[in-house]
């Protein structure tokens, strides 16, 4: 017996709103009132399938989500570990474990996660410092790949994480002190600059650092290392207290001259470990709010920026300053906890968590109540000084719905709501501006039993200049297909290899997609990747598949739908004017072989749960119209046979009937013919705009034709005429 997975079709997604609780400041006489709706419209909505809201109320510390994700094993595929395979990406699977346990103990904060759940931080932290081990090269440095060019920036990055691994797990002192003292021998000019000697594959691992102004950020990035290895190395490193002058000496000389408030931010920083901070050239690019540093870039590079401007402020111990950025960064959480990418979300918890273990609590004490529609009580939350970083949640199984959010007292929550739902498959263009994409399904071998396709998937990346570095083709498969894994080997194997590895992945997609990681995709020409596709399962109706490609650090995936039989994999829908309805299923067909009055009658008559007739109307179609994607008849009803309760008194009115272009040889309809038609109440729509009911001709409906007066005369008409006429004076079940 085969399982299989049924997930509602579209696509999963989440859509967050944040509000920030403030009573103090935001409210009246101490009350604060803030009313959240989802505000998803139902166009985009799948209907009938699943949908939720999540409610989750904080702390002044916006931090558990991150918190419990980065040390939960099960959440290591989502936020963590992603697709691993080389020198940098592994830095990843121990970087947000080891920013959340650094945090967690600078703050005693352990109990909100759970005291058990050290232990696993932990094991993935040396799990992460072992296998990186493997990419390091006899002069102390660090590389891609084993026996690849060393990296300055790499290099650096690993000491810098390395160092504060020191303090958590056993880390070798050499590991660390031998990276630092290859970039002051190989990296370092005798001005003080540093420079980058080899290559980074995953050039968004960097940040902002390869922007405009980047001889300085490269600079402060590596000093920023040897400052936070100087503890641990100072004694093995004569040179590394001269090595930091000059490179202080650098910075100091390039700081009023930088333009991009990145490379201000980041050294800011770094001048503010020696002591030199210069406040007034660090605000000089700060945002109108004074909250947080927007660069050119925008996006994780703001993110990031507006980090290394709160590392410097509170390194500078400005925590008035400070305050006003931590709420910036509350507001600006994706869900799950993360800030986009990873080297974001580091340096984003590693300033909230020198903020939060360097400055002092004012009063805290807030009561957060939240109402919802249809619920008698509000939930009810105290939030003080012993819980200021625990959350609390509470769950709604719909979306749109009011939530009421009242706060009374003193101090800071976080309020997040998001909500869960399937939308309509889209190609958005906005989505794809980085790639073009294309997505195939090619009929190899089609025959009763057995069904194979190609998929053939192009992608070319939308650059003039570089290639896409790191990237991931999700790729989601038609429910009852799986994918020739021979193909797959072939694909990822030898010289002539397209894709590094393949895996199939539960966790980063939805749908338990096919994950294919390029070591590029080129800007001048498409990538193409071919592999066979086998239906190992037969399926009623076949809801499209999607294929989705991003850059490693990039959270906006571009997609394409596909489906053996329809364009883009489309949903079937039938729309009329901005109203649409959902119908995945057969056509209608108009009956034309010899009916009985008895079979007439008996179907007219079907209440089984499985099959049951709601209405039954003498009908005459008086207009046909073709739309985009749907035929469009307007008919008078001439006769009720049967009424139901979803079209009440339709005696002599117009009444619109939807169909598929692909259903109207099988329906046969003429405009001017009568016809005999039944059919349930799930196939009747309320159509607001025209203040009337419309009606789906699908698989369910019966369709005859109703001869006319002349025909009727005619001795193979007769029977059905009087069969039908008898229907029409004396029905009854």
């Amino acid at each position: 017996m085969k399982k299989l997975r049924v997930v509602p079709e579209g696509v999963l997604v989440k859509d967050s709103k944040i509000v920030i609780l403030d009573p103090t400041k935001e409210g009246v006489d101490g009350e604060q009132v803030e009313i959240i709706n989802s505000g998803i419209a139902e166009k985009y909505l799948v209907p009938n399938a699943p949908t939720s809201t999540q409610i989750s109320v904080t702390g002044r510390e916006q931090v558990s989500a991150l918190l419990e994700n980065a040390v939960s094993g099960n959440s290591m595929g989502t936020l963590i570990k992603k697709p691993g395979g080389c020198g940098e990406q592994n830095m990843i699977s121990m970087t947000l474990p080891l920013i959340a346990a650094t945090y967690l103990d600078k703050t005693n904060q352990w109990e909100a996660v759970g005291f058990e759940k050290r232990n696993e931080a932990l094991q993935h932290i040396k799990t992460g410092y072992n296998t990186q081990l493997t990419y390091r090269n006899t002069d102390g440095s660090f590389a891609i790949y084993p026996h690849y060019p060393s990296s300055s920036w790499l290099t650096a990055y690993v000491a810098k994480v390395f160092a504060m691994a020191h303090n958590l797990v056993a880390v070798q002192r050499t590991h660390i002190c031998e990276a630092i003292k290859f970039l002051i021998l190989k990296a370092q000019q005798p001005d003080g600059l540093f420079g980058e000697v080899g290559q980074v594959l995953m050039g968004q691992m960097m940040g902002g650092v390869r922007g405009s102004d980047s001889d300085a950020s490269m600079t402060a990035f590596c000093l920023i290392a040897m400052q936070e290895s100087r503890t641990l190395c100072a004694a093995s490193i004569g040179s590394l207290p001269r090595s930091i002058d000059i490179a202080v000496a650098y910075l100091e000389r390039r700081l009023p001259s930088l333009t991009n408030p990145y490379a201000v931010a980041m050294t800011s920083y770094a001048m503010a470990n020696e002591n030199k901070m210069n406040r007034g050239i660090l605000y000089k690019f700060v945002s109108p709010e004074l909250n947080h540093w927007p660069t050119p870039k925008g996006g994780i590079y703001t993110l990031e920026a507006t980090a290394y401007a709160l590392l410097a402020l509170v390194k500078a111990e400005a925590f008035e300053d400070a305050r006003p950025v931590v709420r910036w960064f509350n507001e600006q959480q994706k869900v799950g906890g993360g800030y986009g990418s990873t080297q974001a979300t580091i340096m984003v918890y590693q300033a909230i968590s020198e903020y939060w273990s360097s400055a002092k609590e004012p009063e805290y004490d807030l009561n957060v109540d939240i109402s919802v529609q249809g619920k008698a009580k509000p939930e009810k939350y105290i939030f003080n000084r012993d819980n200021h970083y625990a959350t609390r949640t509470s769950k709604i199984d719909e979306i749109n719905q009011n939530v009421t959010v009242t706060a009374r007292g003193s101090g800071e929550a976080t309020v997040k709501m998001v909500s869960l739902y399937y939308a309509l498959p889209k190609q958005k263009e906005s989505d794809c501006q980085k790639f073009n994409l294309s997505v195939q399904l090619i009929p190899e071998k089609i025959d009763e039993d057995k069904k194979i396709y190609k998929l053939r998937i192009e992608v070319l990346y939308k650059d003039n200049e570089r290639n896409a570095t790191m990237s991931i083709l999700d790729i989601g498969f038609l429910t009852g297909f799986t994918a020739n894994t021979k193909d797959l080997d072939a694909l990822s194997k030898g010289h002539g290899r397209t894709i590094s590895r393949y895996e199939m992945n539960k966790v980063l997609s939805e749908r338990g997609s096919l994950i294919l990681y390029l070591d590029k995709v080129s800007h001048t020409r498409p990538e193409e990747i071919i592999f066979r596709v086998h239906q190992t399962m037969k399926v009623g109706v076949l809801q499209p598949a999607a294929v989705s490609v991003y850059e490693y650090y990039e959270h906006t995936h571009c997609v394409q739908f596909y489906h053996p039989e329809r364009k883009g994999g489309q949903l079937l829908k039938l729309c009329r004017g901005d109203e649409c309805t959902c119908a995945e299923e057969n056509c209608s067909m108009q009956k034309k072989e010899k009916i009985s009055n008895d079979q007439r009658t008996a179907k007219a008559c079907e209440s089984t749960q499985t099959s049951k007739i709601d209405f039954v109307y003498k009908m005459k179609l008086e207009v046909f119209e073709e739309e985009l994607s749907t035929d469009i008849y307007t008919m008078r009803v001439l006769a009720v046979i049967k009424e139901g309760t979803s079209d009440v008194g339709p005696l002599n009115k117009l009444r619109t009937f939807l169909s598929y272009p692909h259903c109207r040889e099988s329906l046969d309809l003429g405009v001017g013919k009568t016809y005999l038609i039944m059919g349930t109440s799930v196939d009747i729509h309320r159509d607001e705009e025209h203040q009337t009911s419309q009606y789906v001709l699908g698989e369910r409906t019966w369709i005859e034709y109703w001869p006319t007066v002349a025909e009727c005369q005619a001795d193979e008409h007769r029977p059905t005429c009087l069969g039908m006429e008898d229907m029409v004076h004396d029905f009854g079940c």
